[in-house]
């Protein structure tokens, strides 16, 4: 017989929602009630559940070698080749793991009644997105239900977060915009273009807390984690977590109001701006810099207005930056438009992308620099000096920077995350911040080194993150001048 471990264990397979996450802290029981869950129903001979890892032997040594310990009890039986479990009524439960992304093409025209991500932050949303349309059957007593059971951190932190907790972490404060755990809710909607769910969703949080099956000296390892890694794996708070690029962020110091401000006409104004392919995903930032003091002798870059727009065209999309950020009121003079380089690729048409916004609003943009590293290093380098401000008014890339994360090929680098409409905004913030002080024209230039002493040192550690990742080249005993990697 099993029974549940915890409250929180009990409240997640009692819970009615189609679409739930579960967990959050380490050590919350999240795998074995994932399992669990799927197997509430073996009693029904329609039962068609499918638990999801990232890859094969984190199945082996996490779910697979849990359910050997617990289902064999409930009369089921094993399919080694096929990995699946047969309950004798009929109903079935497999173990599926999808890599990469495409991988989640073997299984259309399925159909299963339960869906399961365990660690599901590991994976984007579209793999999730997309076995939600399996979800389906005949038979009307089956509970229809996907459930995901994770920590914060990975690739897929930010649109948890957005979908279970809403703009900031339910951990650390709820807001009026807040989903407030436990509650369910009916009008969730999908990150990247905002498309509704159309199905319930909650949020149960676990803490290793909550039980007494784990020996005191796990909890002490978790407690004894640097503070990044203590609160989202002990505390399970979304804020920061494993893999966090800006694990510096703190709010309070680096987001102002913008009736604070006191920005003047006379202060330098210019913007940076991501237009993504053919629209899907635009974003744009207006800076503006304050005068020197002897603490910021280079003054303050302060961001003070955004801009996102989805699926709107080109000129559209330049005209209305054009109406926001120059109103017909507005005595500010903008000194730079910096825009994506790629929008001036040539496609197919008769005018590039940036040739189609300057026509429709007569602003002349300029290509932003291109330098991720750089410019990811250079938003880091400030923000923690005080040197780059954000307005409240700023609101999805307040967002967007406590959830970037580090890319594993280039750790100096936030990684790139297709589709997900918060990486077009630390892009825009990027362009506007690196090409301000480091135009386009010179960032390209290996052996330039610039007048600036921040980019300058920004330049000689991508230098250093360069030169480590050359291959070793060595010349072989009496082989001449041949050279070999």
């Amino acid at each position: 017989m099993w029974e549940p471990r915890s409250k929180p264990q009990a409240l997640a397979l009692s819970c009615g929602a189609d679409f739930l996450l579960f967990g959050g802290a380490a050590g919350s029981l999240k795998s074995e009630t994932m399992l669990m869950d799927a197997c509430r129903e073996l009693e029904n001979g329609q039962l068609r559940a499918v638990l999801f890892r990232r890859s094969f032997p984190e199945l082996e040594k996490s779910l697979i070698r849990r359910s050997h310990e617990v289902l064999p009890s409930f009369g089921a039986r094993y399919n080694e080749q096929k990995r699946r479990w047969s309950f004798p009524a009929g109903g079935t439960l497999e173990f599926a793991y999808c890599e990469r992304e495409k991988d989640i093409y073997r299984y259309q025209g399925a159909e299963y009644s339960f869906i399961g991500f365990d660690e599901s932050t590991h994976f984007e949303e579209f793999p999730i997105r997309y076995m939600m349309s399996r979800l389906r059957s005949t038979e009307p007593s089956l509970q229809l239900r996907v459930r995901l059971a994770t920590n914060p951190g990975n690739v897929g932190h930010s649109f948890h977060k957005a979908i279970f907790h809403g703009p900031s972490c339910t951990h650390c404060r709820i807001t009026s915009q807040s989903r407030q755990p436990g509650v369910t809710y009916q009008d969730a909607v999908w990150p990247s273009d905002l498309q509704p769910i159309r199905k319930s969703t909650c949020f149960i949080p676990g803490r290793i807390q909550d039980h007494s099956l784990l020996s005191g000296s796990y909890q002490d390892a978790l407690a004894a984690l640097p503070g990044s890694f203590r609160k989202a794996l002990l505390e399970g708070c979304w804020e920061v977590f494993e893999g966090q690029y800006f694990d510096n962020w703190r709010p309070d110091d680096m987001v102002v109001r913008r009736a604070l401000l006191a920005e003047q006409p006379s202060w330098p104004y210019w913007v940076g701006a991501d237009y993504g392919f053919n629209g899907s995903q635009a974003a744009a930032y207006l800076f503006c810099k304050s005068p020197a003091t002897p603490e910021f002798p280079h003054g303050r870059s302060c961001v003070v207005e955004e801009y996102t727009a989805k699926h709107q065209k080109a000129g559209d999309f330049a005209r209305e930056l054009r109406r926001r950020f120059v109103p017909e009121a507005s005595q500010r003079q903008i000194s730079a438009w910096y825009l994506s380089p790629d929008a001036w690729n040539r496609r197919g048409d008769d005018f590039s992308l940036a040739e189609q916004m300057r026509q429709a609003s007569g602003i002349v943009f300029e290509p932003a620099s291109n330098d991720r590293l750089g410019g990811a290093m250079l938003l880091y380098s400030q923000l923690d000096s005080g040197e780059l401000l954000i307005a409240d008014s700023c609101r999805e890339l307040i967002e967007s920077i406590p959830t970037r994360i580090h890319d594993p090929k280039r750790p100096d680098d936030i990684l790139k995350i297709h589709g997900d409409p918060l990486d077009d905004c630390i892009d825009a913030l990027r362009y506007g911040a690196y090409s301000y002080i480091q135009p386009a024209r010179n960032a390209s230039a290996p052996n330039e080194i610039s007048a600036d002493p921040t980019i300058a040192m920004l330049q000689r550690r991508r230098a250093e993150h360069q030169l480590q990742s050359l291959p070793v080249r060595y010349m072989r005993p009496n082989a001449g001048r041949r050279t070999v990697s």
